[in-house]
């Protein structure tokens, strides 16, 4: 199974002293890596949010580490736990993923590609896509990964998620009568609520 991936913007890793070291899994193809939680305390099976060498996503804390792990060049840094509005992005990151996923499969299809696409995958900053292929992609995909990226796009633009953004949840938005897109707490704790258009 390979990655070819998409980035929009390189995530440089920050150091700096710290006491915390743990061990983090993350990503489609489950890797993992140390990261540094500074004076933090995790634990196992932790969801966390962290700058790892591929950008802003989630991790699950697998067990503390030994420090002289992070100076393995993949070493990420721990950006804080997950909140109530993380999830709530990263379900609907997930949901477009899934819809994506096929439109940039058929588009593969309809121009000739043999390879087989098995997911697109997003990452939290929602800015960086990995396009995961059954074994190595041929060359001729890989003129296609800009063109597979628009397909995404413009899958993800024609979205609920992208509708509510744009106009708004409607009267009483992520109030307790009426949650809009489904914020628990209100547009408060919403992460998405700079973004979405007031009714």
């Amino acid at each position: 199974m390979s990655g070819t991936f998409l980035d929009a913007n390189s995530a440089g890793i920050e150091s700096n002293a710290s006491t915390g070291f743990y061990l983090i899994r993350f990503g489609f193809q489950r890797d993992i890596i140390p990261i540094q939680s500074g004076t933090v305390e995790l634990s196992r099976g932790e969801e966390v949010v962290c700058r790892t060498y591929r950008g802003i996503e989630i991790g699950e804390v697998l067990a503390p580490t030994d420090p002289s792990y992070l100076s393995d060049p993949n070493a990420g840094k721990y950006l804080r736990r997950m909140r109530p509005e993380d999830q709530l992005l990263w379900r609907q990151l997930k949901l477009l993923s899934a819809e994506a996923s096929g439109e940039c499969q058929k588009f593969l299809s309809d121009s000739g590609s043999e390879d087989v696409l098995i997911e697109v995958e997003p990452l939290l900053d929602g800015r960086t896509l990995y396009f995961h292929f059954l074994g190595d992609p041929t060359s001729t995909t890989d003129t296609f990964v800009q063109a597979l990226s628009d397909v995404y796009q413009k899958k993800v633009a024609s979205s609920r998620f992208a509708e509510l953004l744009r106009n708004g949840c409607g009267p009483d938005c992520g109030t307790k009568e009426k949650a809009g897109c489904g914020t628990s707490g209100g547009c408060a704790v919403c992460a998405i609520a700079g973004g979405c258009a007031k009714p």
